[in-house]
């Protein structure tokens, strides 16, 4: 989902359906030993584009893609002067060509050479709950997105014992291996043992679940096997991880400097935001769902459509490249429309704007919305 969650997207989704998100995730910028940020990576960073973000220092992560600790610390300073106070280190990227190179999941095969890493980096970064320290630091507040393991979840418990010797800002915790890339259901065993023992081990940072929320049933079902209740008050946190769109909850509580929110979580039972990727391509309303609200309306993803069209329009150069990239959207969305398998064909045979819109508006006109 790397190339779909771009700025167009945060800021349309943020202006229609973002009430209730507190964080979206960027996709992920690559440092390098050369220290410099492709275009298009830096592009979607950049301060101006941040149009629907009335804080987005602290209402958007950039994520961070390295095995290198000096060249993760170059990029955090770098993000930092462009106004984010907080980035993320993804450890968890099961891409081929990212872990050969040691960068994403691929770090999580040698947790020697991983701490050591963490190590530099939480040498000069502010710990979670230092506000003046941000503030004075020429580093962000650093969170780790991570997977239970690289092969099977054992691994979960040497890489849980890592985490906690650091003040990292959040723990993500993506409820699967390497191996299982995004397939079959998500590992809540697993996820319930490593939150277990990272408490066991000190660590004191939120935790953050990530993996197949797709549904208001799904959130309950996740809730249900890890113990916890659910409702309004439960889902206190929700994040829009915008490299793969996630959805974040959080109730504005420090992890560092408030015992009683550390301790409701020592049990090993407990998150404090969920993460959502797919299901809210699929869904843009499922926040809003998630928090008791409304379902997602025919007129409201008419709506997000067009004026999503509008803004890859501003970021895209010719309609049979906007179009491509709406049919990116279209491969979640179509599942909101029954039986209209011919109206979609024209849908993706669409090679001009005025083909595209026709098709688009013969598909809500002519097909029952679900």
């Amino acid at each position: 989902m790397e190339g779909i969650t771009l700025y167009p997207l945060r800021n349309i989704h943020r202006e229609i359906f973002g009430k209730g998100v507190d964080k979206y995730f960027t996709p992920f910028l690559t440092a390098v030993h050369t220290h410099h940020f492709k275009n298009r990576e830096k592009k979607d960073i950049l301060p101006n584009k941040n149009t629907a973000f009335e804080n987005y220092g602290d209402e958007i992560v950039p994520q961070i893609m390295t095995g290198c600790a000096e060249d993760f610390l170059w990029a955090a300073a770098e993000i930092k002067k462009l106004g984010y106070n907080e980035v993320n280190l993804n450890l968890g990227c099961p891409a081929p060509t990212v872990v050969n190179r040691r960068k994403g999941a691929g770090l999580l095969t040698d947790t020697d050479y991983l701490e050591e890493m963490l190590e530099k980096i939480f040498e000069v970064v502010p710990g979670a709950g230092d506000y003046d320290g941000v503030n004075n630091n020429p580093y962000p507040y650093v969170s780790l997105k991570t997977r239970l393991g690289f092969s099977s979840p054992d691994e979960a418990e040497r890489l849980m014992e890592i985490y906690a010797k650091f003040p990292i800002k959040e723990l993500i915790i993506h409820a699967r291996v390497r191996e299982d890339y995004y397939s079959g259901v998500p590992r809540l065993d697993g996820f319930e043992k490593a939150l277990k023992v990272y408490r066991e081990m000190g660590g004191r940072a939120a935790v953050c679940y990530n993996g197949n929320i797709d549904s208001v049933e799904d959130y309950k079902r996740i809730c249900d096997a890890l113990g916890m209740s659910y409702g309004s008050d439960a889902f206190n946190r929700t994040e829009a991880m915008c490299s793969y769109v996630t959805s974040d909850v959080y109730d504005g509580m420090d992890a560092l400097d408030n015992d009683e929110h550390i301790n409701s979580f020592t049990a090993g039972k407990s998150f404090s935001s969920v993460m959502i990727g797919r299901g809210l391509l699929s869904n843009p309303a499922l926040i809003r769902e998630l928090r008791g609200g409304a379902p997602l309306s025919a007129s409201e993803l008419h709506l997000y459509l067009n004026r999503l069209y509008d803004a890859y329009s501003e970021y895209i150069q010719e309609d049979r490249n906007v179009i491509f990239k709406m049919l990116e959207h279209w491969a979640f969305l179509h599942v909101h429309f029954e039986n209209c398998e011919r109206q979609l064909k024209a849908v993706r045979k669409a090679r001009s704007k005025g083909e595209y819109f026709a098709a688009v508006n013969n598909i809500f006109s002519s097909c029952e919305f679900v």
